[in-house]
């Protein structure tokens, strides 16, 4: 049991480590290497979160298929190839030393926050019950929207046009993972383990959109929207704030703890990661770039 926990681990470690020293070097070409340049921001335009989507996903595209990527598409293609052979026994592992250490894998929330609307109770807040729970709820985009509303009040009480860059970046950033996810996932229709009917889940390509809607666990497991989210989070902070050293092996470490959890509870399979890293990266990197900075000046 423990063997597998600990295999686990390692598959993760090597999927991320990789995948984002190769993307480091394709996508910050422009940055002196070795050097933290100070960064000069103008305010973000209103509304420039959407208004820059079509751009975004144009330089997604050309990143993602330029010369200088194939080795992050091999990377990507090949361990997501390699996993998902082995996404049941992984699976089966991880619940088994889960079950061993007494990590209970059930999605458990309580409301703390709430009201009724009508005949309607509106959640503003669950608490989770259980640590599991903890480590899966970091990974929903709340944690991100939490991020970005704090950077946006920072900006805006100190003003600081880098606080306000970076909560518009996120939140272009988003939007382009979320769509580009949900887009794949109804694309490819693969069941997420708590619901799998056959080993490793099903693949059911171009579900139809009512039946999809009807049963999404059974269609939305790849890939992974909340890795992605995290992702692209951990991007866009870790370039506007080059300084803080810390911010990449924070994120990188609550990304293996959020994926293991999604793992014990039945939510992912193993192979649904890679490609959602990529996806993460890539239009963290495309929304940082997109936005100008000068050198020789610094956003106080």
């Amino acid at each position: 049991m423990l063997r597998e926990a600990l295999k686990y681990i390692f598959i993760l470690l090597v999927i991320i480590l990789p995948e984002n020293v190769v993307g480091q070097r394709a996508s910050l070409d422009s940055l002196e290497k070795g050097k933290v340049i100070p960064l000069a921001y103008a305010p973000p335009k209103k509304f420039s979160f959407i208004t820059s989507l079509p751009k975004t996903f144009g330089s997604a595209a050309k990143e993602t298929f330029r010369s200088k990527s194939i080795p992050a598409l091999s990377v990507i293609t090949l361990s997501t190839l390699l996993l998902i052979p082995v996404d049941q026994p992984i699976n089966d592992g991880v619940n088994n030393f889960s079950r061993s250490i007494g990590l209970n894998p059930d999605r458990a929330y309580k409301t703390l926050i709430g009201f009724n609307l009508g005949n309607l109770d509106v959640d503003v807040y669950d608490m989770p019950q259980n640590l599991n729970t903890v480590f899966y709820s970091v990974g929903e985009g709340s944690t991100s929207m939490l991020i970005c509303a704090g950077l946006y009040l920072h900006g805006k009480i100190k003003h600081s046009n880098r606080s306000l860059q970076a909560s518009s970046q996120l939140l272009q950033s988003l939007l382009g993972v979320g769509i580009t996810t949900q887009f794949i996932k109804r694309i490819s229709g693969r069941e997420s383990p708590f619901v799998a009917t056959t080993s490793g889940g099903r693949w059911s390509p171009f579900t139809h959109p009512a039946t999809y809607q009807s049963k999404v666990p059974s269609y939305d497991a790849f890939p992974s929207g909340h890795l992605a989210t995290m992702m692209a989070t951990t991007t866009v902070l870790s370039l506007n704030y080059p300084e803080k050293k810390w911010i990449r092996p924070v994120g990188y470490g609550l990304m293996t703890l959020v994926s293991f959890a999604m793992v014990n509870n039945g939510v992912h399979w193993t192979s649904d990661y890679p490609l959602a890293l990529g996806i993460g990266y890539v239009f963290g990197a495309v929304t940082f770039r997109m936005n100008k900075w000068v050198k020789g000046e610094i956003d106080k």
